[in-house]
């Protein structure tokens, strides 16, 4: 079997790390609205809304290519830590396993919080790049959402 890799990296948070976190637990379906440079569609195909175990499909345009990725939604609420574990979809061509990890360090309002971004995955061959620029966005995905949260 082949070894899971891992890279990630974190984010100061200027809003508080609650309110981060409860977007990505309960609005995540607004990112189409609210970045649609970057994402197409969602669409819902198993479960109730998002929550532990619901399915979606994801198209997205991340500035390097759009993909489509099948994912399900892991809440792991006590540790402030939402998993989207990829199904299926163009990350495979790379890819045979891909997680993203999205951890929340939440020190309410004095300006200490921060999100972690952490990759897992195996890639299909020794000639795949590590995915950095799967990562890149998610932090620039960060900043955005921070900035909206905060003035909003």
């Amino acid at each position: 079997m082949a070894q899971i890799a891992e890279i990630s990296e974190q984010v100061q948070l200027k809003c508080c790390g609650k309110k981060f976190y409860d977007f990505f637990e309960n609005k995540m379906d607004h990112l189409p609205r609210l970045f649609p440079q970057y994402f197409e569609s969602y669409k819902l195909v198993e479960g109730n809304s998002l929550t532990h175990g619901g399915v979606s499909i994801w198209k997205n345009n991340f500035g390097f290519g759009s993909i489509e990725v099948k994912m399900k939604l892991l809440v792991d609420e006590p540790n402030k830590t939402i998993i989207y574990e990829c199904l299926e979809g163009d990350l495979f061509k790379d890819f045979d396993m891909f997680n993203v990890k999205i951890k929340v360090n939440d020190c309410g309002n004095n300006g200490n919080s921060s999100v972690n971004w952490c990759l897992e995955y195996v890639k299909a061959n020794q000639n795949v790049d590590p995915p950095n620029n799967y990562l890149q966005f998610g932090l620039k995905l960060s900043k955005y959402l921070d900035a909206f949260l905060c003035n909003n």
